[in-house]
């Protein structure tokens, strides 16, 4: 009979799984390796493709909405005179102030006067030479009308002479038919004849010329005359301006010179300031130079009022990456203005109506326009490109990319430079 083994089994008796440690222990740490594996899988899940995790609280987010956009700049400017003229020395001399600087002067009032005795000089040597001029034009004059009296006292004679020949031609012919002279008698009167006829063409010819000859020459002593009366009146005008008037009222500026000091001709010697006339003179950045127009709109803000104005002119030169700009009051010059006074203007450079705007922000000088982030719901931003137009003061054009109420950010960060998904959280 063969044995099986039962005889070496050995009973034991059953103990529950709660009371088995080892078991509770590898079946902890299953459930915490799936637990782990599912959290992972939800993460990945919701994250998808994101570059990268952006806090709400460090981003600004804006809307995009349709209204008008008015394209401004504000700039810094000074009041300045509109008329400040600068008045120069006419002539070499000493110049004598009248008035000094901070004075107050009327329209026509004395400022100045330059001593120039070489201009003093000249003037009485071009007088004195006008009068010879005259003198020699009426002595001219005199004698032409005595040369014609004369010629035509000669033209006379050979007519007198011309009409006796005639007389004594008929007078021979009479005698010849009556054969009372001879016939050489009757031919020397016809010579007679001859004679007195060339000689009274001849006078009256010479008289012509003589005329002609007598009007050319006080022709050229008039010219002459005139001419030195021009320069008579020139320098009886630039005497005239030694004295040195004021052109408006306002007040001295500055004097250019000491008083009783020499002076050369066409130096300046006094600025006067037009307070009757005030412009403003803004800076304006080179970027927006070629912005700027004759006539573009100014709005001036003086002491909190709002004052329309103009742009009157532009300097084309940049000077400190700034170009100089003229702006003037359209409606009215205001009371009490002071020169050098400081104010702030707003450039209206252009008003677009009825355009997708949004927000500007820092996200333009990151991207420079080409692309923004627009968020999908709340947990995630895109990256979308963009085309911007104008730039306003406080917002931006949207010309394509974005739709009526996107919500995009207009904050710039690191995490936003070559992320295409971002991740938003709380």
């Amino acid at each position: 009979m063969i044995r099986d083994t039962s005889g070496q089994d050995t009973q034991i008796a059953s103990v529950p799984p709660w009371k088995k440690p080892g078991l509770l222990k590898a079946a902890g740490i299953g459930l915490f390796a799936l637990a782990f594996l599912g959290w992972g899988i939800k993460a990945w899940h919701d994250t998808g493709s994101v570059d990268g995790t952006l806090s709400l609280s460090r981003i600004n987010v804006a809307q995009v909405e349709r209204g008008d956009l008015v394209r401004d700049l504000v700039v810094q400017g000074r009041v300045v005179a509109a008329n400040s003229p600068t008045l120069f020395s006419p002539a070499r001399g000493i110049v004598k102030f009248a008035v000094q600087a901070g004075d107050s002067v009327e329209r026509g009032q004395l400022l100045a006067e330059v001593d120039s005795p070489e201009v003093s000089s000249r003037l009485a040597q071009e007088q004195a030479l006008l009068n010879k001029l005259s003198v020699e034009l009426q002595r001219q004059k005199i004698q032409a009308k005595r040369q014609r009296m004369e010629n035509r006292q000669k033209a006379d004679l050979a007519r007198v002479e011309l009409t006796a020949a005639r007389r004594e031609l008929k007078r021979a012919e009479l005698s010849m038919e009556k054969q009372i002279i001879p016939r050489l008698e009757f031919e020397k009167a016809g010579d007679e004849l001859a004679r007195a006829e060339l000689e009274h063409e001849q006078a009256v010819q010479n008289a012509e010329l003589e005329k002609e000859a007598l009007a050319f020459e006080t022709q050229t002593l008039e010219l002459q005359v005139s001419q030195q009366r021009l320069q008579v009146e020139e320098l009886e005008r630039k005497v005239r301006n030694l004295k040195i008037l004021s052109p408006v009222d306002g007040t001295i500026g500055s004097l250019a010179a000491a008083q009783h000091s020499s002076v050369a001709a066409n130096v300046p010697l006094i600025t006067v300031v037009d307070l009757t006339s005030f412009e403003i003179e803004a800076a304006v950045p080179e970027n927006y130079a070629d912005d700027l127009g004759l006539a573009m709109a100014v709005e001036i803000n003086l002491g909190g009022r709002k004052m329309p104005g103009e742009i009157t002119s532009i300097s084309p030169e940049v000077i400190d990456n700034q170009v100089q700009a003229r702006v003037r009051f359209t409606d009215g010059q205001p009371q009490h203005l002071r020169q050098n006074l400081r104010l702030t203007a707003r450039i209206l450079l252009e008003n677009r109506p009825d355009v997708m705007l949004v927000k500007r922000g820092a996200f333009l000088d990151q991207s420079g326009g080409r692309y923004a982030f627009r968020l999908n719901g709340e947990q995630q931003a895109e990256r979308v490109p963009i085309q911007i137009g104008a730039l306003g003061l406080n917002q931006v054009e949207i010309v394509s990319g974005l739709s009526e109420g996107d919500q995009i950010i207009t904050s710039s960060a690191d995490e936003l430079e070559k992320a295409q998904v971002v991740a938003l959280k709380q």
